[in-house]
């Protein structure tokens, strides 16, 4: 079962905001990275063009013009878009469309123009898979590889409401799962190993997960690989869920015989809140939207506050969250943006840079870092084995530049600090092991006790006040702030000694499962 998500108090916001990166668009519906470098990306338009779009200039000729195939409106059109993992080198990508005639789900591939990559070749197409699709909604649209090479394929249970012929707990029918494929296989397309059903007696053997009502977006975590699905609801509740990697195929995510966390007293399958069911790690309610659409967990470099954490949105709201998890394993989700958009699908590039698009807008927006918010800021110089923190902009940008010894590149860790006018915060101690003779690290604390008495120690050397922030109390924050932890590394020798802060209760989990020595919340962080 996963584990259970706490809904806090409201944080303080964290400092992001919207930057828009292009317009123009018509129905903006999926974001992919070319892979040729940061800010290039396909951008798929659901009347049935791809358009390049590169640093914010949009190419004049479409990528592909799939409009003569295609049925086109409401739920209907080009849906998705994956590249495979070889795209580099062999120009092979797939598409998920709905067909004009009779609406069915084709899976198709495509290669590049051998003469222009700008370009896709029309006549390389070869259908993989075609689902009858009996309504016009639910039609999913997903595409993406996972980080076992297979493609996997988000369906919506074939519409109407309530999922009325069951098709989502019908392990003989496509509709309402995710399916996962190896293109690499022979034509059309093989089954991969440790899918959900072993044999066409038991169910489709295309089958990974089942019980997904309209798993509209889906991604997965390009440094666990972990998966994450939006699942949208009916009348009630909008849905996340989350899958570890690793996980064999099998999980049943519960629809229709319940939408979210919520018991909807339809049957078909196991008994509500039956073990036979995977929760999901988040929900809201239809009075904060209608229409959850997944995104990803961010892992860039622009926005370092967002570090690992997972952003989602909902297309009627426009509401935007975040959700991370504490060290304890409880998923925590907070308000990150109301950005007004019809949020249809979140992208990343090639450097983890988190980008949307807003459908009735026409436009690509990219999640930017609010610039006045101060942030306390990691480094590591690999060739001096030390972490150095800072939340001083012109000592980071020396760091940046190249200077104070060289080499020091960011870590991906940071977190907001109080501003110099907030009298509630205290001042962090910074210190820095005597050379020769202590340890090798930088350590910070912002309780005045440890300080005085590390300031009074031989071993430590005092640089000055670091930052302003909060401290916890018994190992805790306030509600309204977030947990800042800090870790040490025990070595053998106080050369090798190293501190570290993170405020991802996931990623201090997995330290302390590394071998690093926990020690609790250091700092409560905006």
């Amino acid at each position: 079962m996963a584990a259970a998500l706490a809904v806090p108090a409201a944080h303080a916001a964290l400092p992001v905001a919207p930057q828009l990166v292009a317009g123009g668009f018509a129905s903006p519906i999926d974001i992919v990275a070319t892979g040729e470098g940061p800010g290039q990306l396909f951008v798929v338009e659901q009347g049935g063009t791809i358009r390049i779009l590169r640093n914010g200039a949009v190419a004049a000729t479409p990528f592909l013009d799939l409009r003569n195939l295609i049925a086109s409106g409401g739920e209907r059109g080009l849906l998705g878009l994956a590249l495979h993992p070889d795209f580099a080198h062999n120009g092979r990508f797939f598409v998920n469309y709905t067909r004009a005639g009779d609406g069915a789900t084709v899976i198709a591939s495509f290669t590049v123009s051998a003469a222009n990559r700008n370009v896709a070749d029309p006549s390389s197409r070869r259908e993989l898979l075609t689902i009858a699709q009996p309504f016009e909604n639910h039609n999913g649209g997903a595409l993406r590889f996972g980080p076992d090479g297979y493609l996997y394929i988000g369906m919506g249970d074939g519409g109407s409401g309530n999922d009325p012929d069951n098709r989502a707990q019908n392990p003989l029918d496509l509709l309402g799962k995710m399916l996962r494929i190896d293109v690499d296989a022979a034509p059309p397309y093989g089954i991969p190993p440790g899918n959900a059903f072993a044999s066409p007696g038991q169910g489709r053997m295309e089958i990974w997960a089942l019980g997904l009502r309209n798993p509209w977006r889906f991604s997965f975590d390009r440094v666990t690989g972990d998966l994450y699905i939006g699942d949208v609801g009916q009348n009630e509740v909008e849905e996340v869920d989350f899958v570890p990697r690793g996980t064999a195929g099998g999980l049943n995510f519960g629809w229709r015989v319940m939408e979210g966390d919520r018991c909807t007293g339809l049957g078909g399958g196991a008994p509500c809140n039956s073990l036979a069911y995977t929760p999901p790690v988040a929900t809201y309610e239809h009075n904060e939207g209608c229409s959850v659409t997944g995104g990803f967990a961010y892992r860039g470099s622009a926005v370092p506050v967002m570090q690992g954490r997972y952003v989602f949105g909902d297309f009627c709201s426009g509401r935007m969250w975040t959700m991370s998890r504490d060290r304890d394993g409880r998923w925590q989700k907070e308000i990150l943006l109301n950005t007004g958009h019809q949020i249809a699908a979140f992208g990343e590039d090639s450097a983890g840079e988190l980008y949307w698009s807003d459908l009735a807008g026409g436009k690509i927006y990219r999640l930017a870092a609010n610039a006045a918010a101060p942030l306390a800021i990691e480094y590591f110089n690999a060739a001096l084995g030390h972490y150095f923190m800072t939340a001083f902009a012109e000592e980071a940008a020396a760091l940046d530049g190249g200077a104070l010894g060289g080499a020091w590149k960011r870590t991906g860790f940071a977190f907001p600090v109080a501003p110099a006018s907030d009298t509630s915060a205290v001042d962090v101690c910074r210190l820095f092991g005597t050379p020769n003779v202590g340890p090798n690290t930088h350590f910070y604390t912002g309780n005045p006790q440890e300080c005085a008495s590390l300031r009074a120690n031989p071993l430590w050397m005092f640089e000055g006040m670091a930052f302003r922030i909060h401290i916890p109390a018994n190992d805790a924050c306030p509600a309204t702030l977030r947990p800042v932890y800090r870790l040490y590394n025990n070595p053998a020798t106080l050369a090798a000694v190293n501190h570290r802060f993170t405020a991802d209760g996931a990623t201090y989990s997995a330290m302390r499962a590394q071998g690093w020595i926990g020690e609790g919340v250091a700092f409560c962080a905006l």
